[in-house]
């Protein structure tokens, strides 16, 4: 229970908080003795019948924010006027950006860090080879005069698998050394491990409805998905082509969510504890 009641946090400036113990069991695996604990985690405020808290004396109130939604999005490229740019948010984890630069070469961006060609991208999730990576792209490209993709190989020093993992590890961390397992494992826990990579049922709904996917909302579906980023390249470069659909409206409510006050907390809960 809170130390103090509400009238005395008003009137001496303090927190009406409770705090928080867990109950833990310490395990000597060498004598098998087994020690048990309260152990301090913290304080924690507590919420007022009329549900708002007191901090340092002060009554507030958290309020619901109205968010961009997770998914995928084409929005216009701003340095290149009648272009596109895509991107692809996560509930939480890296964000990936798609865009053509003003030699028609395909670039990501991995949490708005260096960029790193696409085919090369490509390459360290498992399309190894050029000709894999050409047919992927094969129904977008055929009636084009300039092929992004072809154009961006030609830029990718990248041959093999291993050569692209230490390739895109060392746009997104520079300085560091990048030896062939080392970067494979940086990017399988960056993309493909569930605590620090999450769609999110919102994102996975929106992209299975904007690409017309059936992929199940459970934790493989929401990890990212190289087909998922395909699929985004692809109306990236349709839409460039002047084919299918303009920009998504980020205004529109549509592609909003409301982040409510159990997510806020939530997060902030989340981020005391880590």
């Amino acid at each position: 229970e809170p130390k103090h009641d509400l009238a005395l946090c008003r009137k001496k400036g303090l927190t009406y908080e409770s705090v928080i113990r867990a109950h833990v069991a310490l395990t000597n695996l060498e004598t098998g003795e087994i020690k048990e604990q309260d152990v301090y985690f913290g304080q924690i405020p507590r919420i007022t019948e009329q549900g708002s808290f007191i901090v340092n004396g002060v009554e507030r109130i958290i309020v619901s924010q109205i968010v961009r939604s997770p998914g995928i999005f084409f929005l216009p490229n701003t340095s290149i006027p009648g272009k596109f740019q895509a991107k692809m948010i996560p509930k939480r984890g890296a964000w990936l950006e798609v865009e053509v630069d003003k030699k028609g070469l395909l670039w990501v961006k991995v949490d708005r860090k260096r960029k790193i060609p696409v085919t090369m991208f490509l390459r360290a999730f498992g399309y190894s080879t050029d000709d894999e990576i050409i047919k992927l792209f094969a129904d977008q490209t055929k009636d084009l005069e300039d092929n992004p993709i072809l154009k961006t190989l030609e830029k990718d020093e990248s041959t093999v698998e291993a050569e692209a993992w230490q390739g895109v590890y060392r746009r997104i961390r520079p300085g560091d050394l990048a030896t062939a397992d080392n970067a494979h494992a940086f990017l399988e826990d960056l993309f493909h491990n569930f605590r620090k990579y999450d769609l999110g049922p919102i994102a996975r709904y929106k992209i299975n409805e904007h690409l017309g996917m059936k992929v199940k909302d459970d934790e493989k579906g929401r990890i990212f998905r190289i087909e998922d980023f395909i699929e985004l390249v692809r109306g990236l470069i349709n839409r460039n082509a002047g084919r299918g659909e303009g920009a998504d409206d980020i205004d529109h409510l549509e592609n909003r969510r409301i982040r409510g006050v159990g997510e806020l907390i939530q997060n902030k809960f989340r981020v005391g504890l880590l």
